[in-house]
């Protein structure tokens, strides 16, 4: 299964009459995109293009006349054209990989780069589900991520203690410290996050994992009957790349 993960609208997937790759069933296509796969919104995956199971392509990202292997993240604002990339190969983000030599070089994917990947599917299904169905309690129970989900790990399917970041979302912050972003958040009352109309909060200053953690939970036990959301902000660009949702009220 290939999932969309944020707004299926927002994903486009272009294909020409003219150039074909070999799907994994061994027919010709202008686009294949294997199983287990996360296209999230605003990516472009333009034919010819090959795209494995388990992949992550992140926002912004373009994949045109080439080919993606089997497990390979990459990140946002990625440019692959006219390369095959190795099976499962890590893509910074922002980088533009258009010579075969700059594709062999890539460094391999490590467990914290699926694990990420892994937990985008889940939770934007949650967040979507949660959209849909704010005030029902019982329609929003069902779509809870289990603990092992969240946490990498069997688990008794107990969120996180009030205040408190998931292993996940302590990920999340890494990933963005990673890539050089600032760490935002919003917050929204269960009104507002039915309207998908969110306040802004703080963008923080911190570049350390540890500072970033314990700023982001002070604001979550300032704010405990609020929805919050996890932003990744680029700083040179002034956009943000990624939008998590960290707390849901009780």
């Amino acid at each position: 299964m290939v999932w969309a993960c944020g707004d299926y609208q927002h994903v486009v997937s272009h294909g020409l009459e003219q150039g074909r790759v070999d799907g994994d069933d061994g027919q010709p296509y202008s686009v294949w995109i294997g199983d287990n796969t996360c296209i999230t919104h605003l990516a472009l995956i333009h034919g010819p293009a090959y795209v494995g199971n388990d992949c992550f392509i992140g926002f912004r990202s373009t994949v045109f006349n080439a080919k993606v292997g089997h497990g390979c993240i990459v990140m946002m604002h990625v440019l692959i054209q006219d390369v095959e990339i190795p099976p499962g190969k890590y893509v910074p983000s922002g980088a533009v990989i258009t010579t075969q030599q700059a594709a062999d070089r890539l460094p391999d994917a490590q467990e914290s780069d699926r694990a990420f990947s892994h937990h985008v599917v889940a939770i934007n299904q949650a967040l979507r589900a949660g959209y849909h169905c704010a005030n029902d309690v019982a329609c929003l129970t069902q779509w809870q991520i289990p603990a092992q989900a969240v946490n990498g790990g069997p688990g008794n399917g107990h969120r996180p203690a009030a205040g408190r970041l998931s292993a996940a979302a302590v990920a999340h912050v890494q990933q963005i410290l990673r890539q050089g972003h600032r760490v935002g958040l919003e917050y929204a009352d269960p009104r507002r996050f039915k309207a998908n109309s969110w306040q802004s909060g703080p963008t923080l200053a911190a570049s350390q994992e540890s500072a970033a953690v314990a700023q982001i939970e002070q604001f979550l036990a300032q704010h405990p009957a609020n929805y919050v959301r996890l932003l990744g902000i680029d700083p040179r660009a002034k956009q943000r790349q990624l939008e998590q949702l960290i707390q849901m009220p009780e």
